[in-house]
């Protein structure tokens, strides 16, 4: 056999086996051969396999090629069953190998979120987490009739195979087809299986906005379901959550102050909402929830600061209920000291807040939703004297403040911050106040 034979043959395996990696064997003892390569050695750790194999001779003057080699391959085969067994079996099973996690979901009590969920785990975050290769045997359309004829199955765990079938990218669900999925969330109410969706997504390569992300936020939230959002943004590298942006971050943390006001700044919920702000706060001194610009930076900016002062203060005011004997309710020192720490914080942000100019319409609900926690924050702080030092600048700020942002909310045309508590009362006291002069001057006049 010739030597650009040997070559010829030895591509045209290659090409019928492009997923595979080759490695070569040297067998000294082997007359007639120069290797026999073991195609299939996978490089994942811990894992190989041989699914076939091929001879290469080697050109020897006076040597018997065809005799030797014979004798050569009936030695190979009767030592080796686990090559013999290789070429026998006429169905390949791979153990899943790449380091992408594949979600699993919990049966929800809505049929249709069930389905929908099982059906983009099929169709799109199994074979988009499987390794390099075998992506490349699912969707590259020169290898579909070859997968067709040869199935391959992919053991995904101990109690679950797949079986590897040509896909073409263009006919994977869309980008509207998964956001409808969220949709079918929202309506349900269930945000068990959000974590696990979200990751699948990122994973498969679907790209959520930033929009989007302030929608789920505000869903999550009317649910009472920010803490999921917290594991999303905690394990954010999966899901794709990251609290860098503005937008993103004022959203999350303004539904923190609806989640307390929902409960008027009373009981559990509030209690739970500065303990998950709290939290967020410490998630944003990583670098991934951090902008490397200062100035655009959410943990520095004040409605980051006031909503944690908000929160903190009215825990420390909210009437007290039951108290269990193995608690404690943390000592009035304690509470002054982080009603302080945040007062002080507050202040030196100050110079960031922007209360007047002429925003837009989109510029003016952000900065509604801002100067309405601030406001509230140095009000309700106000009220608890034992941090007067900190919070002494706080009065005409205040003062400063309220008239500019009653204005304001008589202008926006936004549902959720005209149905704010802390609005509703703002708007209220403002127009009493204004009636009480009204009716003076009328009285001065008589």
């Amino acid at each position: 056999m010739s030597e650009s034979r040997v070559l010829a043959d030895r591509q045209n395996f290659r090409q019928d086996f492009p997923f595979l990696q080759t490695t070569r064997l040297f067998f000294p003892r082997l007359p007639g051969f120069d290797s026999i390569e073991l195609l299939g050695k996978r490089k994942n750790k811990g894992f190989s396999s041989v699914i076939a194999i091929r001879v290469s001779f080697l050109l020897y003057i006076n040597i018997p090629s065809t005799t030797m080699a014979q004798t050569a391959m009936s030695r190979l085969f009767l030592q080796s069953s686990s090559v013999r067994q290789s070429i026998l079996r006429p169905a390949q099973v791979r153990h899943f190998g790449s380091n992408a996690v594949i979600p699993t979901f919990t049966s929800t009590p809505s049929t249709e979120l069930n389905d929908a969920l099982q059906r983009f785990r099929e169709e799109v975050f199994i074979p988009c987490g499987l390794p390099v290769r075998q992506q490349k045997s699912v969707f590259k359309p020169r290898y579909a009739k070859k997968l067709e004829n040869e199935p391959i199955v992919v053991k995904i765990s101990e109690t679950e195979d797949y079986t590897l079938t040509p896909k073409k990218r263009h006919e994977l669900p869309t980008k509207k087809e998964a956001m409808d999925v969220l949709h079918i969330m929202v309506t349900a109410g269930d945000f068990s299986n959000l974590l696990g969706y979200l990751s699948g997504l990122k994973m498969s390569g679907y790209v959520i906005s930033n929009n989007r992300w302030e929608y789920i936020i505000r869903k999550a939230s009317m649910a009472g379901k920010l803490n999921i959002i917290y594991e999303c943004a905690r394990q954010g590298h999966r899901t794709g959550l990251s609290l860098a942006d503005q937008n993103v971050a004022r959203i999350l943390f303004f539904e923190l102050h609806q989640t307390a006001t929902r409960a008027k700044f009373q009981g559990k919920e509030t209690s739970e909402a500065l303990s998950l702000a709290q939290d967020f706060a410490a998630l944003m001194q990583g670098k991934f929830h951090s902008n490397k610009n200062v100035e655009l930076d959410p943990k520095h900016q004040p409605f980051v600061i006031a909503t944690l002062l908000e929160l903190a203060t009215a825990k420390a005011m909210a009437k007290s209920g039951p108290v269990a004997k193995d608690q404690e309710q943390p000592p009035i020192v304690q509470k002054t000291a982080l009603i302080s720490d945040y007062a002080q914080k507050l202040d030196a942000s100050w110079s960031r807040i922007k209360i007047t100019g002429p925003p837009g319409r989109a510029e003016l609900v952000n900065r509604v939703r801002e100067n309405l926690i601030v406001l509230n924050a140095m009000r309700m702080s106000l009220k608890w004297p034992k941090a007067s030092e900190e919070t002494q600048a706080f009065q005409a700020r205040v003062q400063e403040m309220e008239p500019i942002l009653v204005d304001q909310l008589r202008n926006v045309r936004n549902g959720q911050l005209t149905d704010d508590l802390v609005a509703k009362k703002l708007l209220k006291a403002a127009d009493e106040a204004k009636a009480e002069a009204k009716a003076k001057k009328a009285g001065a006049k008589a």
